[in-house]
Parts: structure tokens; C-alpha cells; sequence
């Protein structure tokens, strides 16, 4: 039984995605989306970690942010992990 709880269990951990990177988007909009690698992540955490993306994305374009919508999606039960999501454009 142990043996089929930790193969879940590395199943599972192994589809995780942490995070995106900066994907750009039509009209000079771009998104980047951080996943945690457990339920007990939090998504404010995870909007954070993916809002200072953002922002330094734009900072190294000699810009700054200007976060147009946030998304954050709490663990789900055989679902996925908590995730946030950050849609942004550089001025």
C-alpha cells in the first residue's frame, strides 16, 4: 500500500508546473502563472511570487507594471494545486 501512495504521490508531484515565465500576449499584454508543489501553498504567495515576475520583467525594459487582473485558485482535491495567475502590461 505504501508503495502505491508514493508512486501517486510522484505521479502527481510530477505534472506540477511552478510557474510560466512571462508569456507575452496580444496587444503589449503578458501573463505569467506560479503553481504551488503542494495543497498547503498559498496562493497569496504564489500572486506575489508571480507579481515580482512580472515586475521585474518590466523593470528590465526600463518600464514599469500595470497589473490588469489577478487570478488565484486554491488546492483542489484530485485537481491541482493552488495556483495564481498575474495579467499585466509594461508602461
Amino acid at each position: 500500500m505504501k508503495i502505491i501512495v508514493l508512486a501517486f504521490a510522484l505521479l502527481v508531484s510530477a505534472c506540477a508546473v511552478p510557474t510560466t515565465g512571462v508569456v507575452p500576449l496580444s496587444d503589449g499584454l503578458a501573463k505569467v502563472r506560479h503553481q504551488g508543489n503542494g495543497g498547503w501553498v498559498q496562493t497569496e504567495t504564489l500572486k506575489a511570487e508571480a507579481t515580482q515576475e512580472a515586475s521585474s520583467y518590466c523593470s528590465a525594459k526600463g518600464k514599469t507594471i500595470r497589473v490588469i487582473d489577478v487570478k488565484q485558485m486554491a488546492a483542489r482535491p484530485f485537481g491541482g494545486w493552488p495556483e495564481a495567475e498575474v495579467l499585466f502590461k509594461c508602461e
